[in-house]
């Protein structure tokens, strides 16, 4: 055991000193596996940011009515029975235009909103909350409560909270997809790099099989070389990914802040970083593996 540690202690010192010797042509095939997982690495963190802003939005299935301008306090009483008595609905707040009003202030911080104006502009409000959240059951519902005569426009205020969380869903799938042409570049990439070390030291190899070195006694460096070139790949793509993000965020903050959000791109964390350099460490130890395993299978 002690002269197996030995070994592989010495063929990894060996993999250093050959990054250390080499320094421009062991930089560009960082900068090429870094590249190479930045992109997914970049997608993913993407992703994970517009998962954290729709899971902090509701997407309950509410409903606000509007009512017209024109219609009576006896025809609003009457829909709000009607819809008091309807067990479809699981709430029915009513939200009369003067408190509407009041809310509007407070929020935008003003009080004379109304200056100017002979009356409340604002319309008198229904917001419903629906037992069923089947899509299909929700546009029926709202197309039934705009049909109603004194009703001005019905809006499904979780409509937009769908459709990002749709296209969450579909930058996953993007996700997945780039993830597997990036893994399977990875290992083309790695392969064609490990096979030219081996082509660059054919001679060595073939005298140290003259001699009875073992397969795994020639295997064993060039596995290293892939570990630590996987390891410090990986380490490249989060310092990219890291750049890109702290690069984007305050525009990305900027425009947020317009809508009244609050939203930036969370750069990777630790748990990521470490996944990220054992992955493309993974990679390129297959990618080494295969072209190795070919090289050696023309001796036998």
């Amino acid at each position: 055991m002690k002269h197996w540690f030995r070994l592989h202690f010495l063929a990894f010192t060996r993999t250093l000193g050959s990054l250390v010797r080499h320094p421009i042509g062991s930089l560009l095939n960082l900068l090429v596996i870094g590249i190479t997982a930045a992109l997914p690495l970049a997608l993913w963190v993407l992703i994970t940011s517009l998962s954290n802003i729709t899971a902090q939005v509701s997407v309950d299935p509410q409903l606000s009515i509007f009512m017209r301008t024109s219609a009576s306090v006896d025809e609003v009483n009457a829909l709000k029975a009607t819809l008091k008595a309807d067990a479809r609905w699981a709430k029915v707040e009513f939200v009369p235009k003067d408190q509407a009003l009041k809310n509007l202030q407070a929020n935008l911080g003003t009080s004379d909103l109304t200056a100017g104006l002979p009356e409340n502009p604002l319309p008198d409000a229904f917001v419903l909350l629906a037992k069923d959240n089947d899509p299909a059951v929700l546009d029926g519902l709202k197309k039934e409560l705009a049909s109603i005569t004194i009703v001005e426009e019905v809006q499904l205020d979780s409509d937009w909270a769908r459709r990002l969380a749709r296209i969450t869903a579909l930058g996953r799938a993007i996700f997945e997809v780039v993830a597997g042409l990036m893994a399977l570049g990875l290992l083309l990439i790695t392969g064609n790099a490990i096979r030219m070390q081996i082509l660059t030291r054919r001679d060595e190899i073939e005298v140290a099989k003259l001699i009875g070195a073992t397969d795994s006694f020639i295997r064993r460096p060039f596995m290293h070389a892939a570990v630590v070139q996987g390891v410090l790949g990986g380490g490249v793509a989060v310092l990219i990914v890291w750049a890109l993000v702290s690069y984007v965020n305050p525009a990305v903050m900027e425009l947020a802040h317009s809508y009244g959000q609050t939203v930036s791109l969370l750069p990777p964390d630790l748990l990521t970083t470490l996944v990220v350099c054992a992955a493309s460490a993974l990679l390129c130890v297959l990618g080494a593996g295969f072209a190795i395993a070919r090289y050696l299978y023309q001796y036998r």
